[in-house]
C-alpha cells in the first residue's frame, strides 16, 4: 500500500497556507476600512472648513472645494446672537432606483446627502468649535458614482491656534454592500503654511489615534508613526500622500501602513507578516 504521508503533508501545507492567507486578508481588511474612513471624514471637514472660512457670513468671498450643484441653507447666519451659526450642506438626494449617483466632486468621488454644520465663532478665531453631524437620516453617500456607500458620524474640530486643530470623530460608520465598519478618532491637524483663509491649496498634517471595527467585526487600533500629509489641490485630493501608521487587530496581527513619498496617488502600502500589499483608496 502506498504511503499516505505525502498526501497528508501536502494537505497540511495547503491548509496552513490557506489559513495564513485568510489571516492576511482579514488583517488588510482593517487597513482598507480605516483608510476609507479617515479619508472621507477628512473630506467632510475640508469642504466644511473651506466654505465656512469662505462665505461672506463667515469670513471671505471665494469657495473652491465645495462642488457645483451642492447647496448651503443657513439656519442661523449671525454671530451677534452669541449662539454661533448653523447651516446644512446638501449634495442632493441619492435615488437608488435611477442613474443619479450624487454630485461629482473635485477629488473624483461622487456624494449625495447632507452635512449639518454648527460653528461657535468665526473659523479664523482661536477657540472656534466646528461641529459636523451626519446621521443615518441624512442619507450621506460617497463612492465612485456606481457603488455608493453610506457614511455617518459626529465630528468635532476645535481651533487651538493659528495653525492647529483637534479632530474628534465619534460613532462613525461606513455601510457597504457586504458589511459595516465603525470608526472613532482623536487627532491633531496642523496647517503647514497657515496664511489666508481658504483651505484650497493648503497643506496639512494629521497625527493621533484611531479605534474601529472592520466590516467583518474584527476590532483594531491605529497610531500615526509619522504624520499623515495632505495637499489640497487638484490631483491630490483623493487621500493622504505620505505618512505612516501602525495598526493592530485584536486577532494579534500588526500592520505597517505607508501612504507613500508625497506622490499624489490614491494608493497606500500595507505590510503584514512580512508580506506587502497595495491598497487603492476608493
Amino acid at each position: 500500500m502506498k504511503s499516505v504521508y505525502p498526501i497528508v503533508f501536502v494537505l497540511c501545507v495547503f491548509l496552513t497556507v490557506g489559513s495564513c492567507k485568510k489571516e492576511q486578508d482579514e488583517s488588510v481588511l482593517s487597513a482598507e476600512d480605516n483608510s476609507a474612513m479617515e479619508t472621507e471624514f477628512a473630506q467632510v471637514y475640508e469642504v466644511s472648513a473651506d466654505f465656512l472660512a469662505t462665505d461672506a457670513k463667515t469670513g471671505k468671498q471665494e469657495n473652491l472645494i465645495l462642488p457645483d450643484g451642492a447647496t448651503i441653507a443657513f439656519e442661523d447666519s449671525i454671530f451677534t446672537d452669541l449662539d454661533g451659526i448653523a447651516c446644512v450642506i446638501d449634495y442632493g438626494t441619492l435615488d437608488h432606483g435611477s442613474s443619479y449617483k450624487g454630485i461629482p466632486c473635485r477629488d473624483g468621488r461622487y456624494r449625495a446627502g447632507k452635512i449639518h454644520v454648527g460653528m461657535s465663532n468665526r473659523f479664523s478665531e482661536t477657540g472656534c468649535n466646528l461641529l459636523l453631524t451626519i446621521t443615518s437620516a441624512d442619507e450621506y453617500y460617497v463612492g465612485d458614482g456606481s457603488k455608493m456607500y453610506k457614511l455617518a458620524g459626529l465630528q468635532t474640530i476645535v481651533r487651538t491656534s493659528d495653525s492647529t486643530f483637534t479632530q474628534t470623530v465619534q460613532n462613525g460608520y461606513l455601510q457597504r454592500e457586504n458589511g459595516t465598519a465603525y470608526w472613532t478618532c482623536e487627532r491633531t491637524i496642523s496647517l503647514l503654511h497657515p496664511t489666508g483663509n481658504s483651505w484650497w491649496n493648503k497643506e496639512y498634517a494629521v497625527s493621533g489615534s484611531v479605534s474601529g471595527t472592520n466590516k467583518n467585526g474584527v476590532t483594531f487600533t491605529s497610531e500615526t508613526i509619522t504624520p499623515l500629509y495632505k495637499k489640497l489641490e487638484l490631483g491630490c485630493l483623493n487621500t493622504f500622500i505620505s505618512g505612516k501608521e501602525k495598526l493592530k487587530n485584536t486577532n494579534g496581527s500588526e500592520l505597517a501602513i505607508d501612504y507613500g513619498n508625497g506622490t499624489c496617488e490614491n494608493t497606500l502600502a500595507v505590510t503584514v507578516n512580512g508580506i506587502n500589499k497595495s491598497i487603492t483608496v476608493w
